[in-house]
């Protein structure tokens, strides 16, 4: 079953944007799935959910949603409760109604405030982060900015102190 919000705000707002599909995929809050779903359009998520889910665009769960699951997904808004794992290639937002118990892999989190999140968290940047990562050269030597304005003892020579002025030295 597809469904697209004709003109609605809020629920599923990235669905009307030019980039979206002219579908998505939807678990409505009257059906429980078992097992693995997969999806190459967005998904939205309002009843229940136990596996594994796939979906190469948006995850949408809903507020009142209960997905116990391994999550792969582009991009991920979630409303309702998530448990698991969640592996997100770009965007997790977790709504003031999110509550998510999960080990959670993504480039970017945004928690707004009201949700809860209760796990581990592994930032990746382009994906490309993880045991195998090889670190690109000169990024371990890489001189925090804080460093540069207070140096810690041994890290080359402090910032000078300031001198008073001429001015102030006559006066």
């Amino acid at each position: 079953m597809s469904y697209r919000p004709g003109g609605q705000t809020g629920g599923f707002p990235e669905a009307l944007s030019p980039q979206a599909p002219e579908s998505f995929s939807l678990i409505d809050r009257h059906s429980s799935v078992e097992g693995t779903y997969a999806s190459e359009r967005d998904l939205r998520i309002e009843g229940e959910m136990r596996g594994t889910v796939r979906c190469q665009g948006l995850l949408y769960i809903a507020e009142g949603a209960d997905v116990d699951a391994n999550v792969e997904a582009a991009n991920i808004t979630i409303a309702g409760q998530v448990r698991g794992s969640v592996n997100c290639r770009g965007k997790l937002q977790i709504m003031p109604s999110g509550r998510v118990h999960a080990t959670i892999a993504t480039d970017t989190l945004v928690i707004n405030e009201g949700a809860i999140y209760e796990g581990e968290l592994r930032m990746e940047v382009g994906g490309a982060s993880g045991p195998g990562r090889v670190q690109p050269e000169g990024e371990a030597a890489a001189t925090p900015i804080l460093r540069r304005f207070a140096p810690d003892a041994g890290d080359g020579p402090a910032l000078p102190a300031a001198q008073p002025s001429k001015r102030g030295r006559e006066e």
